[in-house]
This record gives C-alpha cells, structure tokens and sequence, in this order.
C-alpha cells in the first residue's frame, strides 16, 4: 500500500531545489525539536529515471521540475527509505476530455477552511502543474512524517493546495494551505480519527531511535524500482 499528497501551486512555479531543500530540513527540524528530539536532519535529493535506465545529482539553483518520466527521490541521510516525487500537468484530458480539470472537482466540494479557492483554483489552471508525494508501505517513522513536510514546503513556496484522499492522513482536513498543514499533520492530539493518532503516537516514538541507529540511506536502485512499483 502507498499513500499520496497532492501540491497544487497556485502563485508560482518558479522555485528551486534548494529552497525546497532548506525549508523542508527547517519545518521537519522544528517538528523534531517540539516533540522533544534534538537532532537535525539533512535532506538528500536525486533524480532517477522510472525505469531506472539513469539518476543524476540536482543542483540547489536547479529549478524544482523534471520529466514525466522521472520522478525526485528524496531521502534523510543516514536513514533507510525515501519518498518518489513527480512533477504532472494539473490538466487530464485523458481521463475526461470534456473536463480535464476534473481534478479540482473535490477541491471545491470538500473545502472547510480556504478563503477564496475557486479564484486561487482559477490562478492555478494557468500555471497548470501539480506535484505529489508518495510514501510506500513499510518507510521509518521519518519519513512518513517527512514526506508530507516536505510537501508542505512546496504548497508554501508557491502558495499552493495541499490533498490526498488515500489516506496520507485523514481525507476530512484536505484541502489545506501549509500553514494549516503543519499545524495539524502527525500532531496525535489534533487528529480526528483514533487510527491516525496512534499512528502518529507509534511513528514519533520510533524517531529518535531511527536517528541515532547507523543505517544506510537506500539509494534507487534496478531493485528498488520493482519493489516501488508494487505499490503504485
């Protein structure tokens, strides 16, 4: 099983990597240091081909885009795992060519807390991009809490609409802006469901041993493509 988070940009396009990169390693720091843990993480990023024919190092002015066939993987040195991002168009005529914005259809009707979307979802149609991270089964504590800062520093950066409704958390907070994000994402004592409380509660208990533990970050590999593949 592998769960997404959706970045829909709607100021902006026009970020690097390395400001996706630093902001990131703040806002997962921040979060370390108020559940108690403190240690700093730093973020590692390459772009690898989907069928792993090639990867190559990003550099930080790098701006943050790559092909649709290749995605970012992203990882925490010195930690196991990692999440795959992607970089689509927000338009899917393929799906339903007589609404390629279909996309935005839940956006609309599921909002509680964002002023003014239909005319930010209109600003986004014409940068027409969206991002999304995937988190696959079996990751560490950190980076199922990670991917989804990560996330929300690009919504932030570009002023853009975080989603997901496969059960990154729970479907009922989404749409959301990033600072609503940060303030309610792996925080156990303002979850909705139960579920997603203990999994935060059992995810941040484990941080501080997947921290100090030596392991070696997973880097892609022929492999690691099949195993993602599983899970897509």
């Amino acid at each position: 099983m592998s769960t997404t988070i959706d970045i829909i940009p709607v100021k902006t396009t026009e970020i690097t990597f390395g400001e996706v990169i630093s902001l990131s390693e703040k806002h997962i720091n921040s979060f370390l240091n108020t559940v108690g843990i403190e240690k700093e993480i730093e973020l590692l990023v390459n772009i690898h081909d989907n069928n792993e024919k090639y990867k190559f190092d990003i550099e930080l002015t790098d701006r943050f885009e790559w092909k649709k066939n290749e995605y970012a993987w992203f990882s925490i040195k010195g930690i196991a795992g990692g999440t795959d991002a992607y970089c689509e168009l927000l338009a899917d005529p393929e799906i339903d060519p007589d609404d390629p914005w279909w996309k935005l259809a839940d956006l609309k009707e599921n909002n509680k807390s964002i002023d003014n979307i239909e005319s930010k979802l209109e600003k986004a149609k014409k940068l027409n991009r969206m991002w999304y991270f995937r988190r696959s089964a079996g990751q560490p504590g950190i980076i199922n809490i990670s991917y989804g800062i990560i996330g929300a520093s690009v919504a932030e950066l570009t002023s853009g609409i975080l989603s997901s409704t496969d059960g990154a958390w729970d479907y009922r907070e989404f749409p959301a802006e990033s600072d609503e994000f940060l303030n309610f994402y792996f925080r156990p004592e303002k979850a909705i469901s139960d579920d997603n409380a203990e999994w935060a509660k059992r995810c941040i208990d484990g941080i501080e041993e997947e921290l100090l533990r030596p392991t070696m970050a997973i880097v892609n590999t022929g492999l690691w493509s099949k195993i993602k593949g599983l899970f897509k």
